[in-house]
C-alpha cells in the first residue's frame, strides 16, 4: 500500500542571530508577513507574538495560522537562537524560507530538516 504525501514539515534551527532582531516583536510580526507572502501562503488572521519564560528560556514565541496549516517560531534571548517550524499541506521551497529568515534575523548558522508527512 503506497501512501500519499499529506504535507511538508520544515524545522529550521538558527544560532547566533542578531539580538536586536529576535527581541523585537514588531520585527517578528513583519518577518512572518513577508514569509507568508514569499512562500505563497495565505494568512488566517493575525500572528500571535508573546514574550515569556525565565532566565535561559526567556524569549518570544510566534504562531501564525495559514490556510494550509501553521508557522511557529521560538526565539531564545539567552543565546540568540531561533527555532522555526512550518507545516503545510501545500508544498513550499525551503530555500525561500532560509533566505527570509536570514534577511530578518541574520543567523550565523542555519540547519534545516524537511519531512514529508503521510499515513499509509
Amino acid at each position: 500500500m503506497s501512501s500519499e504525501v499529506f504535507g511538508w514539515d520544515l524545522a529550521v534551527d538558527c544560532a547566533n542571530c542578531d539580538s536586536t532582531k529576535i527581541t523585537d516583536a514588531e520585527n517578528i510580526k513583519s518577518f512572518v508577513k513577508e514569509l507568508v507572502d514569499d512562500i505563497e501562503m495565505v494568512a488566517f488572521g493575525e500572528s500571535i507574538v508573546v514574550k515569556f519564560g525565565d532566565g535561559k528560556l526567556e524569549g518570544y514565541s510566534m504562531v501564525q495560522l495559514i490556510h494550509t496549516s501553521c508557522i511557529t517560531a521560538h526565539f531564545q534571548d539567552y543565546n540568540c537562537s531561533a527555532y522555526f517550524n512550518i507545516f503545510s499541506c501545500k508544498n513550499f521551497e525551503k530555500e525561500v524560507v532560509k533566505n527570509c529568515i536570514t534577511k530578518w534575523f541574520h543567523p550565523q548558522f542555519v540547519k534545516m530538516n524537511m519531512l514529508e508527512r503521510s499515513v499509509p
